[in-house]
């Protein structure tokens, strides 16, 4: 990242994902299938799940990266939101910490998370569901560039001009819901690429995000999903890759932040 910290490339999403013994079973599934990075929020009602989970795995804290936002109804004191969700993950400090969506207060809660990273509770600091008005607004306001902008991304909303911005700018592209929340998993044209790397829909999906240059963030709660997701050891053809691209439909499955103000 920009801040010279690093971030695993592949990480679990918790969105939507039942606080209790379900988030901490799929947590403990994926860290025991290799995973070291996991993103929550403190708005999914989960991080006390994650938390437990990871001093369960028995992992030390530092192997394991862990991600928590900064809530829309938070952003009138983001010092004690941030203390919260620390409290309810248990830790010490967070790997990274994001504004979750680009309300009006973004700017002034961005001052207050650059104190948080200077004090070093939080090591970096990022944003999510920013579009290219909202960075440019950040940044002619501020002098430090998120090192990450977290973003619904997939073949089928290849926002590639978003992209290109957070490339030129250093920001690193995180893709959440790179599986399309299961709505287009059986897409004809996805599948013929999948039958040719003899691999899962699931693991094109991610796969192309990974080669595109992104942190991908799938989620599920089965074990057998969570260690499929994560065996991506082949490459897609540059080929493979374009007919990816141009399955692009502006598809968003989650939230749509365009006309955020």
């Amino acid at each position: 990242m920009n801040d010279g910290n690093s971030i695993p490339a592949l990480g679990l999403g918790v969105w939507q994902t039942p606080s209790g013994s379900v988030c901490e079973s799929a947590v403990l599934a994926a860290l025991e299938a290799g995973y070291r990075h996991i993103d929550t929020a403190a708005i999914y009602g989960n991080e006390d799940s994650v938390g437990s989970a990871i001093r369960k795995s028995g992992i030390p804290r530092e192997q394991i990266f862990v991600t928590t936002k900064l809530w829309n109804e938070h952003h009138g004191d983001p010092v004690r939101a941030f203390n919260g969700s620390l409290r309810h993950l248990g830790l010490d400090y967070l790997d990274l910490y994001l504004i979750h969506f680009p309300v009006r207060e973004r700017n002034e809660s961005w001052k207050v998370m650059e104190q948080i990273a200077k004090d070093g509770a939080a090591r970096s600091i990022g944003v999510s569901n920013f579009t290219i008005r909202h960075l440019d607004q950040l940044l002619s306001r501020s002098s430090k560039v998120p090192v990450v902008n977290q973003v619904e991304m997939h073949p089928f909303l290849y926002q590639k001009e978003l992209i290109e911005y957070c490339r030129a700018k250093n920001i690193l592209v995180e893709a959440y819901s790179p599986l399309t929340h299961g709505q287009r998993l059986k897409d004809r044209r996805l599948g013929v690429i999948a039958q040719t790397y003899s691999k899962s829909p699931a693991q094109i999906l991610i796969r192309w995000g990974l080669q595109h240059g992104m942190v991908s963030l799938p989620k599920s709660v089965h074990r057998e999903r969570i260690i499929e997701n994560a065996q991506l050891d082949f490459e897609i053809s540059p080929s493979d890759m374009l007919q990816l691209d141009a399955l692009n439909e502006n598809l968003r499955t989650c939230w749509d932040p365009t006309n955020a103000e």
